[in-house]
Protein backbone atom coordinates (compact mmCIF):
# COMPACT_ATOMS: atom_id res chain seq x y z
CA UNK A 1 0.00 0.00 0.00
CA UNK A 2 1.11 3.55 -0.52
CA UNK A 3 2.10 6.43 1.54
CA UNK A 4 -0.46 9.01 2.26
CA UNK A 5 2.66 11.17 0.41
CA UNK A 6 2.61 9.81 -2.66
CA UNK A 7 -0.97 12.07 -2.99
CA UNK A 8 -0.16 15.80 -3.71
CA UNK A 9 -1.94 17.83 -0.88
CA UNK A 10 -2.01 20.38 -3.95
CA UNK A 11 -4.18 18.12 -6.06
CA UNK A 12 -6.18 17.34 -2.57
CA UNK A 13 -7.19 21.11 -1.74
CA UNK A 14 -8.08 21.17 -6.29
CA UNK A 15 -10.65 18.28 -5.01
CA UNK A 16 -12.24 20.13 -2.19
CA UNK A 17 -12.24 23.15 -4.10
CA UNK A 18 -14.44 21.18 -7.10
CA UNK A 19 -16.74 19.57 -4.40
CA UNK A 20 -17.61 22.57 -3.12
CA UNK A 21 -19.08 23.93 -6.89
CA UNK A 22 -21.16 21.26 -7.10
CA UNK A 23 -25.22 21.49 -6.35
CA UNK A 24 -27.09 19.14 -4.23
CA UNK A 25 -28.35 16.73 -6.72
CA UNK A 26 -24.33 16.01 -8.15
CA UNK A 27 -23.50 16.10 -4.19
CA UNK A 28 -26.20 13.37 -4.03
CA UNK A 29 -25.68 11.41 -6.92
CA UNK A 30 -21.73 11.22 -5.65
CA UNK A 31 -22.78 10.16 -2.04
CA UNK A 32 -25.23 7.34 -3.49
CA UNK A 33 -22.42 6.04 -5.74
CA UNK A 34 -19.79 5.96 -2.26
CA UNK A 35 -22.82 4.39 -0.24
CA UNK A 36 -22.89 7.08 2.15
CA UNK A 37 -26.29 8.84 3.00
CA UNK A 38 -27.83 11.47 1.09
CA UNK A 39 -29.85 13.30 3.79
CA UNK A 40 -29.50 16.90 5.24
CA UNK A 41 -28.31 20.15 3.99
CA UNK A 42 -25.99 21.25 1.63
CA UNK A 43 -23.18 22.10 3.95
CA UNK A 44 -23.95 18.33 5.07
CA UNK A 45 -23.13 17.06 1.75
CA UNK A 46 -20.14 18.50 1.35
CA UNK A 47 -18.84 17.65 4.14
CA UNK A 48 -19.25 14.13 3.69
CA UNK A 49 -17.44 14.32 0.35
CA UNK A 50 -14.75 16.07 2.19
CA UNK A 51 -14.29 13.74 4.72
CA UNK A 52 -14.14 10.62 2.82
CA UNK A 53 -11.74 12.72 0.59
CA UNK A 54 -9.42 13.41 3.53
CA UNK A 55 -9.72 9.66 4.55
CA UNK A 56 -8.68 8.29 1.56
CA UNK A 57 -5.78 10.98 1.23
CA UNK A 58 -4.53 9.96 4.69
CA UNK A 59 -4.76 6.23 4.39
CA UNK A 60 -2.85 5.87 1.03
CA UNK A 61 -5.48 4.49 -0.33
CA UNK A 62 -4.91 5.59 -4.24
CA UNK A 63 -7.28 3.63 -5.91
CA UNK A 64 -10.64 4.98 -3.78
CA UNK A 65 -9.05 8.71 -4.21
CA UNK A 66 -8.44 7.94 -7.79
CA UNK A 67 -12.30 6.73 -7.84
CA UNK A 68 -13.71 9.52 -5.56
CA UNK A 69 -11.92 12.08 -7.32
CA UNK A 70 -13.41 10.83 -11.49
CA UNK A 71 -16.69 10.44 -10.13
CA UNK A 72 -16.50 14.09 -8.83
CA UNK A 73 -15.00 15.37 -11.89
CA UNK A 74 -17.19 13.41 -14.65
CA UNK A 75 -20.14 15.19 -13.06
CA UNK A 76 -19.66 17.49 -15.77
CA UNK A 77 -19.65 15.21 -18.80
CA UNK A 78 -23.08 13.78 -16.92
CA UNK A 79 -27.30 14.66 -17.65
CA UNK A 80 -25.90 17.85 -15.71
CA UNK A 81 -23.84 19.34 -18.53
CA UNK A 82 -25.02 23.09 -17.99
CA UNK A 83 -21.65 22.75 -15.35
CA UNK A 84 -18.90 23.08 -17.60
CA UNK A 85 -15.33 21.82 -16.72
CA UNK A 86 -14.11 25.23 -17.68
CA UNK A 87 -16.20 27.59 -15.70
CA UNK A 88 -14.92 25.86 -12.63
CA UNK A 89 -12.47 27.52 -10.12
CA UNK A 90 -10.15 24.08 -9.42
CA UNK A 91 -7.11 23.67 -11.36
CA UNK A 92 -7.51 19.91 -12.98
CA UNK A 93 -5.54 16.75 -11.27
CA UNK A 94 -1.64 16.99 -10.86
CA UNK A 95 0.16 15.41 -13.53
CA UNK A 96 2.66 13.64 -11.03
CA UNK A 97 -0.30 11.70 -9.74
CA UNK A 98 -1.52 7.96 -10.97
CA UNK A 99 -3.99 7.82 -13.62
CA UNK A 100 -6.73 5.45 -12.91
CA UNK A 101 -6.85 2.45 -14.94
CA UNK A 102 -10.17 2.73 -16.49
CA UNK A 103 -13.02 5.02 -16.10
CA UNK A 104 -16.47 3.76 -14.68
CA UNK A 105 -18.49 2.02 -17.71
CA UNK A 106 -21.58 3.90 -16.81
CA UNK A 107 -21.60 7.64 -16.02
CA UNK A 108 -24.15 8.83 -13.99
CA UNK A 109 -27.34 10.11 -15.54
CA UNK A 110 -27.03 7.10 -18.47
CA UNK A 111 -25.97 3.41 -16.83
CA UNK A 112 -27.11 3.88 -13.01
CA UNK A 113 -29.90 6.10 -12.17
CA UNK A 114 -29.77 7.44 -9.15
CA UNK A 115 -33.54 5.86 -7.86
CA UNK A 116 -32.37 2.76 -8.07
CA UNK A 117 -29.31 2.55 -6.03
CA UNK A 118 -30.40 0.68 -2.90
CA UNK A 119 -27.47 0.59 -0.21
CA UNK A 120 -25.81 -2.07 1.20
CA UNK A 121 -26.05 -3.13 5.18
CA UNK A 122 -22.84 -4.10 6.84
CA UNK A 123 -24.21 -6.42 9.56
CA UNK A 124 -22.21 -6.79 12.88
CA UNK A 125 -20.23 -9.91 12.68
CA UNK A 126 -21.35 -12.80 15.04
CA UNK A 127 -19.55 -15.68 15.99
CA UNK A 128 -22.30 -18.26 14.60
CA UNK A 129 -22.26 -17.41 11.77
CA UNK A 130 -19.64 -16.20 8.73
CA UNK A 131 -21.23 -14.30 5.53
CA UNK A 132 -19.77 -16.18 2.61
CA UNK A 133 -21.12 -14.50 -0.07
CA UNK A 134 -24.82 -12.54 -0.98
CA UNK A 135 -26.88 -14.77 -3.41
CA UNK A 136 -29.68 -11.87 -4.58
CA UNK A 137 -29.53 -8.37 -4.82
CA UNK A 138 -30.50 -5.63 -1.33
CA UNK A 139 -34.29 -5.57 -1.33
CA UNK A 140 -35.80 -2.15 -0.29
CA UNK A 141 -38.90 -2.49 1.99
CA UNK A 142 -40.42 1.40 1.67
CA UNK A 143 -42.39 3.02 4.45
CA UNK A 144 -45.77 1.69 4.46
CA UNK A 145 -47.28 3.25 7.76
CA UNK A 146 -50.88 2.28 6.99
CA UNK A 147 -51.04 -0.23 3.83
CA UNK A 148 -48.94 -3.49 3.17
CA UNK A 149 -46.78 -4.32 0.20
CA UNK A 150 -45.03 -7.14 -0.98
CA UNK A 151 -41.70 -7.93 -2.48
CA UNK A 152 -40.58 -10.79 -4.72
CA UNK A 153 -36.40 -12.35 -5.93
CA UNK A 154 -35.44 -14.94 -7.13
CA UNK A 155 -32.49 -17.12 -5.89
CA UNK A 156 -30.49 -19.28 -8.44
CA UNK A 157 -28.00 -21.03 -6.86
CA UNK A 158 -24.71 -22.08 -9.27
CA UNK A 159 -23.16 -25.13 -9.47
CA UNK A 160 -20.74 -24.81 -6.58
CA UNK A 161 -22.96 -23.33 -4.75
CA UNK A 162 -25.21 -26.40 -5.04
CA UNK A 163 -22.05 -28.76 -4.22
CA UNK A 164 -21.24 -26.51 -1.11
CA UNK A 165 -24.73 -27.08 0.45
CA UNK A 166 -24.92 -30.73 -0.37
CA UNK A 167 -21.66 -31.46 0.52
CA UNK A 168 -21.21 -29.50 3.91
CA UNK A 169 -24.64 -29.13 6.52
CA UNK A 170 -22.87 -26.24 7.73
CA UNK A 171 -23.41 -24.27 4.15
CA UNK A 172 -26.88 -22.09 5.34
CA UNK A 173 -28.48 -19.83 2.74
CA UNK A 174 -29.99 -17.65 5.66
CA UNK A 175 -32.23 -13.97 5.06
CA UNK A 176 -30.64 -11.44 6.96
CA UNK A 177 -32.80 -7.71 7.59
CA UNK A 178 -31.79 -4.40 8.58
CA UNK A 179 -33.39 -1.12 9.29
CA UNK A 180 -32.88 2.46 8.96
CA UNK A 181 -29.96 4.28 9.70
CA UNK A 182 -27.78 2.74 7.47
CA UNK A 183 -23.99 3.54 7.35
CA UNK A 184 -21.16 1.82 5.12
CA UNK A 185 -19.21 2.74 8.57
CA UNK A 186 -20.41 1.27 11.22
CA UNK A 187 -22.25 -2.36 11.69
CA UNK A 188 -26.20 -2.72 11.54
CA UNK A 189 -27.84 -4.99 14.00
CA UNK A 190 -30.12 -7.64 12.80
CA UNK A 191 -34.41 -6.58 12.88
CA UNK A 192 -37.22 -7.07 10.55
CA UNK A 193 -40.62 -5.57 10.52
CA UNK A 194 -42.96 -6.61 12.91
CA UNK A 195 -45.37 -7.56 10.48
CA UNK A 196 -43.53 -9.69 7.99
CA UNK A 197 -44.46 -12.89 6.48
CA UNK A 198 -41.78 -14.63 4.59
CA UNK A 199 -42.39 -17.58 2.06
CA UNK A 200 -39.95 -19.87 0.22
CA UNK A 201 -41.48 -21.67 -3.10
CA UNK A 202 -44.69 -21.07 -1.68
CA UNK A 203 -43.67 -22.66 1.74
CA UNK A 204 -43.57 -19.83 4.80
CA UNK A 205 -40.53 -19.29 6.69
CA UNK A 206 -41.37 -20.37 10.13
CA UNK A 207 -38.63 -18.71 12.50
CA UNK A 208 -38.43 -16.11 15.20
CA UNK A 209 -38.08 -13.05 13.36
CA UNK A 210 -38.82 -10.73 16.34
CA UNK A 211 -36.33 -11.56 19.06
CA UNK A 212 -36.44 -10.84 22.54
CA UNK A 213 -38.66 -8.25 23.23
CA UNK A 214 -36.95 -4.72 24.34
CA UNK A 215 -33.03 -6.51 23.16
CA UNK A 216 -31.98 -5.12 20.07
CA UNK A 217 -29.44 -7.51 18.59
CA UNK A 218 -31.28 -10.73 19.81
CA UNK A 219 -32.59 -11.67 16.50
CA UNK A 220 -31.37 -14.24 14.25
CA UNK A 221 -31.10 -14.71 10.32
CA UNK A 222 -33.46 -16.67 9.17
CA UNK A 223 -32.74 -20.30 7.72
CA UNK A 224 -34.37 -21.34 4.50
CA UNK A 225 -32.40 -24.14 3.63
CA UNK A 226 -34.61 -26.64 3.49
CA UNK A 227 -36.81 -24.50 1.55
CA UNK A 228 -34.93 -24.69 -1.42
CA UNK A 229 -34.64 -26.52 -4.56
CA UNK A 230 -31.04 -27.05 -4.42
CA UNK A 231 -30.35 -27.66 -7.99
CA UNK A 232 -28.46 -25.39 -10.49
CA UNK A 233 -30.37 -23.00 -12.76
CA UNK A 234 -33.94 -23.51 -10.92
CA UNK A 235 -35.56 -20.10 -9.67
CA UNK A 236 -36.28 -20.08 -6.33
CA UNK A 237 -38.88 -17.70 -5.34
CA UNK A 238 -38.54 -15.78 -2.53
CA UNK A 239 -42.47 -13.50 -1.44
CA UNK A 240 -41.88 -11.15 1.27
CA UNK A 241 -45.20 -9.41 2.64
CA UNK A 242 -45.42 -6.84 5.27
CA UNK A 243 -47.07 -3.92 6.68
CA UNK A 244 -47.48 -1.36 9.14
CA UNK A 245 -44.01 -0.01 8.63
CA UNK A 246 -42.53 3.88 9.80
CA UNK A 247 -39.11 3.10 8.32
CA UNK A 248 -37.31 1.45 5.72
CA UNK A 249 -36.08 -2.08 5.94
CA UNK A 250 -33.37 -3.47 3.76
CA UNK A 251 -33.25 -7.64 2.73
CA UNK A 252 -30.55 -9.47 1.47
CA UNK A 253 -30.34 -13.67 0.69
CA UNK A 254 -26.55 -15.11 2.19
CA UNK A 255 -24.89 -17.76 1.91
CA UNK A 256 -23.50 -18.15 5.16
CA UNK A 257 -20.50 -20.80 6.79
CA UNK A 258 -22.85 -21.49 10.00
CA UNK A 259 -20.43 -22.51 13.26
CA UNK A 260 -21.47 -24.65 16.18
CA UNK A 261 -20.89 -23.99 19.97
CA UNK A 262 -19.08 -27.02 20.30
CA UNK A 263 -16.28 -25.66 17.86
CA UNK A 264 -16.44 -22.24 19.81
CA UNK A 265 -15.42 -23.78 23.00
CA UNK A 266 -12.64 -25.41 21.44
CA UNK A 267 -11.67 -22.43 19.45
CA UNK A 268 -11.88 -20.64 23.41
CA UNK A 269 -9.99 -23.60 24.72
CA UNK A 270 -7.00 -23.08 21.86
CA UNK A 271 -7.29 -18.91 22.09
CA UNK A 272 -5.86 -17.13 24.96
CA UNK A 273 -6.55 -18.09 28.84
CA UNK A 274 -6.83 -16.09 31.89
CA UNK A 275 -3.88 -18.02 34.29
CA UNK A 276 -3.92 -18.95 37.36
CA UNK A 277 -0.92 -16.64 38.27
CA UNK A 278 -3.02 -13.57 36.97
CA UNK A 279 -5.87 -14.67 38.93
CA UNK A 280 -3.61 -14.79 42.33
CA UNK A 281 -1.91 -11.94 42.15
CA UNK A 282 -5.68 -9.90 41.55
CA UNK A 283 -7.17 -11.50 44.40
CA UNK A 284 -4.28 -10.33 46.80
CA UNK A 285 -4.29 -7.06 45.18
CA UNK A 286 -7.91 -6.87 46.82
CA UNK A 287 -7.59 -8.25 49.70
CA UNK A 288 -4.70 -5.20 50.30
CA UNK A 289 -7.12 -2.46 49.43
CA UNK A 290 -7.58 -0.44 52.64
CA UNK A 291 -11.05 0.49 52.24
CA UNK A 292 -12.49 -3.03 51.03
CA UNK A 293 -12.38 -5.91 53.91
CA UNK A 294 -12.18 -9.35 52.37
CA UNK A 295 -12.71 -12.52 53.91
CA UNK A 296 -13.04 -15.98 52.30
CA UNK A 297 -15.78 -16.74 50.32
CA UNK A 298 -17.49 -19.73 48.52
CA UNK A 299 -17.43 -19.99 45.24
CA UNK A 300 -19.63 -22.16 43.81
CA UNK A 301 -18.89 -25.04 40.78
CA UNK A 302 -21.96 -25.10 39.45
CA UNK A 303 -22.83 -23.28 36.06
CA UNK A 304 -25.64 -20.26 37.04
CA UNK A 305 -27.27 -21.24 33.69
CA UNK A 306 -27.79 -25.10 33.50
CA UNK A 307 -27.34 -25.43 37.24
CA UNK A 308 -25.09 -28.22 36.20
CA UNK A 309 -21.17 -28.55 37.76
CA UNK A 310 -19.31 -26.63 34.82
CA UNK A 311 -16.99 -28.39 32.53
CA UNK A 312 -15.39 -25.57 30.87
CA UNK A 313 -15.20 -22.52 33.49
CA UNK A 314 -14.85 -19.40 31.31
CA UNK A 315 -15.61 -15.59 31.94
CA UNK A 316 -15.13 -12.32 30.26
CA UNK A 317 -12.07 -10.49 30.66
CA UNK A 318 -14.07 -7.24 31.46
CA UNK A 319 -15.55 -8.77 34.56
CA UNK A 320 -13.97 -8.37 37.70
CA UNK A 321 -15.90 -11.46 39.80
CA UNK A 322 -14.08 -15.25 39.80
CA UNK A 323 -17.02 -16.79 39.79
CA UNK A 324 -17.15 -18.73 36.32
CA UNK A 325 -20.19 -20.23 33.73
CA UNK A 326 -19.82 -23.03 31.64
CA UNK A 327 -18.63 -21.76 28.25
CA UNK A 328 -21.12 -24.24 26.09
CA UNK A 329 -24.26 -23.21 28.01
CA UNK A 330 -23.40 -19.69 27.77
CA UNK A 331 -22.42 -20.17 23.59
CA UNK A 332 -26.00 -22.42 23.35
CA UNK A 333 -28.05 -19.80 25.13
CA UNK A 334 -26.77 -16.82 22.89
CA UNK A 335 -27.03 -19.06 19.47
CA UNK A 336 -30.86 -18.92 20.59
CA UNK A 337 -31.48 -15.50 21.78
CA UNK A 338 -27.80 -13.46 21.18
CA UNK A 339 -28.25 -11.13 24.20
CA UNK A 340 -24.26 -11.26 25.08
CA UNK A 341 -24.22 -10.40 28.58
CA UNK A 342 -22.95 -11.90 31.60
CA UNK A 343 -24.92 -14.05 33.53
CA UNK A 344 -22.84 -13.21 36.99
CA UNK A 345 -22.63 -9.65 36.76
CA UNK A 346 -24.90 -8.47 33.72
CA UNK A 347 -22.20 -6.95 31.42
CA UNK A 348 -22.27 -6.68 28.01
CA UNK A 349 -19.53 -9.38 26.74
CA UNK A 350 -18.45 -10.63 23.64
CA UNK A 351 -16.96 -13.39 22.31
CA UNK A 352 -13.70 -12.15 21.91
CA UNK A 353 -13.47 -11.36 25.21
CA UNK A 354 -14.31 -14.39 26.23
CA UNK A 355 -11.45 -16.85 27.99
CA UNK A 356 -10.81 -20.04 29.95
CA UNK A 357 -10.24 -19.44 33.99
CA UNK A 358 -7.03 -22.07 34.40
CA UNK A 359 -7.23 -21.12 38.15
CA UNK A 360 -10.68 -22.56 38.00
CA UNK A 361 -10.23 -25.08 35.92
CA UNK A 362 -7.22 -26.66 38.35
CA UNK A 363 -10.05 -26.55 41.09
CA UNK A 364 -12.36 -28.41 38.67
CA UNK A 365 -9.98 -30.90 37.88
CA UNK A 366 -8.80 -31.71 41.55
CA UNK A 367 -12.37 -32.15 43.11
CA UNK A 368 -14.47 -34.78 42.34
CA UNK A 369 -17.56 -34.27 40.00
CA UNK A 370 -19.83 -34.43 43.79
CA UNK A 371 -18.43 -31.52 45.19
CA UNK A 372 -20.51 -28.42 43.97
CA UNK A 373 -18.62 -25.14 45.70
CA UNK A 374 -15.18 -24.84 47.47
CA UNK A 375 -14.34 -22.27 49.82
CA UNK A 376 -11.81 -19.64 48.31
CA UNK A 377 -9.18 -17.42 50.80
CA UNK A 378 -8.34 -13.84 49.81
CA UNK A 379 -4.78 -15.01 49.20
CA UNK A 380 -5.89 -17.44 46.62
CA UNK A 381 -6.00 -20.37 48.42
CA UNK A 382 -8.92 -22.84 48.21
CA UNK A 383 -10.40 -25.98 49.87
CA UNK A 384 -13.54 -28.24 49.90
CA UNK A 385 -16.21 -27.08 51.46
CA UNK A 386 -16.83 -29.42 54.72
CA UNK A 387 -20.30 -31.55 54.45
CA UNK A 388 -21.73 -30.70 57.84
CA UNK A 389 -23.94 -33.40 59.53
CA UNK A 390 -27.35 -32.51 58.75
CA UNK A 391 -29.96 -34.19 61.49
CA UNK A 392 -32.62 -36.45 60.21
CA UNK A 393 -35.43 -34.68 60.84
CA UNK A 394 -38.02 -37.22 59.26
CA UNK A 395 -38.83 -39.05 62.11
CA UNK A 396 -38.88 -35.45 64.45
CA UNK A 397 -41.73 -34.26 60.82
CA UNK A 398 -43.86 -37.29 61.44
CA UNK A 399 -44.17 -37.82 64.84
CA UNK A 400 -45.02 -33.51 64.62
CA UNK A 401 -47.10 -34.06 61.94
CA UNK A 402 -49.02 -37.00 63.69
CA UNK A 403 -49.45 -35.20 66.79
CA UNK A 404 -51.61 -32.49 65.05
CA UNK A 405 -53.27 -35.54 63.18
CA UNK A 406 -56.96 -35.19 63.95
CA UNK A 407 -57.46 -38.74 61.99
CA UNK A 408 -56.47 -42.05 63.50
CA UNK A 409 -57.31 -45.77 61.53
CA UNK A 410 -59.72 -47.61 63.59
CA UNK A 411 -58.58 -51.67 63.88
CA UNK A 412 -61.32 -53.39 64.97
CA UNK A 413 -63.29 -56.58 64.19
CA UNK A 414 -66.75 -54.75 63.01
CA UNK A 415 -64.31 -52.45 60.29
CA UNK A 416 -64.16 -55.47 58.14
CA UNK A 417 -68.54 -55.28 57.72
CA UNK A 418 -68.21 -51.82 57.83
CA UNK A 419 -66.02 -51.53 54.63
CA UNK A 420 -68.31 -54.08 53.66
CA UNK A 421 -71.56 -52.39 53.95
CA UNK A 422 -70.05 -48.83 52.28
CA UNK A 423 -69.78 -50.69 49.36
CA UNK A 424 -73.69 -51.90 48.95
CA UNK A 425 -74.56 -48.34 49.24
CA UNK A 426 -77.52 -48.00 46.98
CA UNK A 427 -77.71 -45.36 44.29
CA UNK A 428 -80.20 -43.52 45.56
CA UNK A 429 -78.39 -42.69 49.10
CA UNK A 430 -75.35 -41.35 46.99
CA UNK A 431 -75.68 -37.78 46.68
CA UNK A 432 -75.29 -37.54 50.71
CA UNK A 433 -74.53 -33.96 52.48
CA UNK A 434 -71.33 -32.46 52.23
CA UNK A 435 -70.47 -33.24 55.86
CA UNK A 436 -70.78 -37.11 55.67
CA UNK A 437 -68.99 -37.00 52.44
CA UNK A 438 -66.12 -35.75 54.28
CA UNK A 439 -66.27 -37.64 56.85
CA UNK A 440 -66.21 -40.78 54.42
CA UNK A 441 -63.32 -39.70 52.48
CA UNK A 442 -61.01 -38.71 55.42
CA UNK A 443 -61.66 -41.73 56.88
CA UNK A 444 -60.52 -43.56 53.99
CA UNK A 445 -57.15 -42.29 53.80
CA UNK A 446 -54.12 -44.61 53.74
CA UNK A 447 -52.93 -45.95 57.28
CA UNK A 448 -50.42 -44.34 59.13
CA UNK A 449 -47.62 -45.78 61.69
CA UNK A 450 -48.20 -44.79 64.88
CA UNK A 451 -45.42 -42.64 66.11
CA UNK A 452 -46.33 -45.43 69.96
CA UNK A 453 -47.38 -41.97 71.55
CA UNK A 454 -52.01 -42.96 70.70
CA UNK A 455 -53.46 -46.29 71.22
CA UNK A 456 -54.43 -47.54 67.75
CA UNK A 457 -57.37 -49.82 68.88
CA UNK A 458 -59.08 -46.65 71.16
CA UNK A 459 -61.99 -46.01 70.02
CA UNK A 460 -62.89 -42.15 70.91
CA UNK A 461 -66.81 -41.24 71.28
CA UNK A 462 -67.47 -37.88 70.71
CA UNK A 463 -71.13 -38.15 70.29
CA UNK A 464 -71.22 -37.77 74.50
CA UNK A 465 -70.64 -33.69 75.39
CA UNK A 466 -71.81 -31.71 78.71
CA UNK A 467 -72.42 -28.17 78.90
CA UNK A 468 -71.47 -28.15 82.59
CA UNK A 469 -68.18 -30.12 82.23
CA UNK A 470 -65.06 -28.28 81.16
CA UNK A 471 -64.40 -28.52 76.92
CA UNK A 472 -62.24 -31.22 76.43
CA UNK A 473 -59.41 -30.94 74.19
CA UNK A 474 -60.20 -32.24 70.68
CA UNK A 475 -59.54 -35.82 70.21
CA UNK A 476 -59.54 -37.78 66.63
CA UNK A 477 -62.55 -37.48 63.97
CA UNK A 478 -65.04 -40.68 64.66
CA UNK A 479 -64.59 -43.14 61.92
CA UNK A 480 -67.65 -42.52 58.67
CA UNK A 481 -70.33 -45.26 58.46
CA UNK A 482 -71.66 -46.63 55.31
CA UNK A 483 -75.86 -44.53 54.62
CA UNK A 484 -77.23 -47.54 53.06
CA UNK A 485 -80.34 -48.61 54.24
CA UNK A 486 -79.54 -52.27 56.31
CA UNK A 487 -76.93 -50.20 58.29
CA UNK A 488 -77.80 -49.12 61.86
CA UNK A 489 -75.11 -46.13 61.91
CA UNK A 490 -77.22 -43.81 59.00
CA UNK A 491 -76.72 -40.38 60.00
CA UNK A 492 -79.10 -38.88 61.64
CA UNK A 493 -79.40 -36.24 59.45
CA UNK A 494 -81.74 -37.61 56.79
CA UNK A 495 -84.73 -38.32 58.10
CA UNK A 496 -86.44 -39.15 55.24
CA UNK A 497 -86.24 -38.74 51.31
CA UNK A 498 -89.31 -38.24 48.74
CA UNK A 499 -90.05 -38.76 44.98
CA UNK A 500 -89.68 -36.54 42.04
CA UNK A 501 -91.21 -37.38 38.90
CA UNK A 502 -89.06 -36.85 35.45
CA UNK A 503 -90.74 -36.22 32.15
CA UNK A 504 -88.83 -39.08 30.77
CA UNK A 505 -90.78 -41.22 33.23
CA UNK A 506 -88.21 -41.98 35.66
CA UNK A 507 -88.01 -41.33 39.32
CA UNK A 508 -85.38 -40.14 41.64
CA UNK A 509 -84.76 -39.85 45.53
CA UNK A 510 -83.91 -36.93 46.91
CA UNK A 511 -82.81 -37.13 50.55
CA UNK A 512 -84.52 -34.38 52.88
CA UNK A 513 -82.32 -32.72 55.76
CA UNK A 514 -84.15 -32.57 58.90
CA UNK A 515 -84.59 -29.19 60.21
CA UNK A 516 -82.10 -27.49 62.42
CA UNK A 517 -83.36 -27.42 66.45
CA UNK A 518 -83.66 -24.02 67.14
CA UNK A 519 -82.20 -22.79 69.91
CA UNK A 520 -83.85 -22.17 73.06
CA UNK A 521 -84.43 -18.89 74.06
CA UNK A 522 -82.15 -17.32 76.77
CA UNK A 523 -83.43 -16.54 80.19
CA UNK A 524 -82.57 -12.65 81.07
CA UNK A 525 -83.53 -13.08 84.56
CA UNK A 526 -81.66 -12.19 87.24
CA UNK A 527 -81.29 -15.09 89.64
CA UNK A 528 -81.15 -15.24 93.25
CA UNK A 529 -77.47 -14.04 94.47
Amino acid sequence: MASPQSIDPQSIQALIAKTKTLINAQLKAILRLESLPVSGAKAILQERIINLINLHARGGNIADYNRLRDRVYDINHSSFSHYNHSNSSATPPSSNMPTPTARPTHPFGTGMPPTSYVVKPNFRDSPFYSITEPLTSVLECKVREATRDQLEAKINLRQDVVDKLVADSSQKVMIYCASEPISPFSQVEISFPHQIEIRVNLDEVKANLRGLKGKPGSTRPADITPLLRKRSGYENTLNVTYALTSKKFYIVVNLVKQHAPESLVAKLKAGRSISKDQVIREMITRSHDGDIVTTSSIMSLKCPLSTLRIDTPCRSTICTHNQCFDALSFLQLQEQAPTWTCPVCNKVVSFQALQVDQYVNEILKSTPRSVDQVTVEPDGKWFQVAQKDVPNRTSATRSSSEEDDDIVEIQEPRLAAIKDEALLTPASMARTPPYSSREQSLSSAAPRSSSGKRSIGQVIDLTFSSDEEEQPPRGPKRQSTSNGPSSPHISSAVTMTHTLPRPNGFNFNIPRLASAKPPEPLDYRFGDT
